[in-house]
């Protein structure tokens, strides 16, 4: 009776304490290994600057460039991956407004347009300060659609949240260096 006992009271100690216990480590040691962002940005990059955003679109509204300079400075301080400097960071992004195009998308019935597509794109480099190079320049391109009814505000919010988008872009590639 004493020996039953004594294996019922050690596959309770197993199910109940030492199998939850073993679960949760391996949880917390997989999860520390794993990176939703598949990549990290390298040691020996600690600090950033973004210069601001030069607008060589030819679209003539400088809220776009203002408001991606904005945007990109935002999206790299809340991700923290690094410090965000003014000069002479370990790295530093360059990013170019290259095109901001307004496109009809589609027409209703008696040739009146009701939609229309505004296309950004921005070209970035970003430059190892450390290693004096360019890591990657590339051009980082996406669009939204708007409402001819309301034209004015809706191509700036279109504008802006296809910026966001470039923004989040050029991040993930930052962090990840693809």
């Amino acid at each position: 009776m004493n020996n039953v006992s004594y294996n019922l009271h050690q596959n309770h100690i197993v199910r109940h304490i030492l199998l939850p216990v073993a679960l949760v480590v391996l949880a917390l040691s997989v999860s520390a290994c794993y990176s939703f962002r598949g990549g990290s940005v390298p040691e020996h990059i600690h600090t950033m600057s973004i210069a601001s955003v030069i607008d060589r679109s030819g679209f003539g509204d400088p809220t776009f460039r203002e408001f991606c300079t904005e945007t990109l400075v935002r999206r790299f301080r809340s991700d923290n991956s690094v410090q965000l400097v003014e000069d002479n960071g370990d790295a530093r992004l360059s990013p170019i407004l290259t095109r901001v195009q307004d496109q009809i998308v589609t027409v209703q019935t008696g040739d009146l347009e009701s939609q229309r597509r505004i296309v950004v794109a921005v070209e970035a480099e970003y430059f190892d300060a450390v290693k004096n190079k360019v890591v990657w320049k590339r051009t980082f391109e996406n669009f939204d659609v708007y409402d001819v009814e309301d034209a004015t505000e809706g191509r700036r919010l279109a504008a802006e949240r296809a910026l966001r988008r470039i923004a989040d872009d050029i991040l993930l590639a930052f962090v990840s260096d693809w």
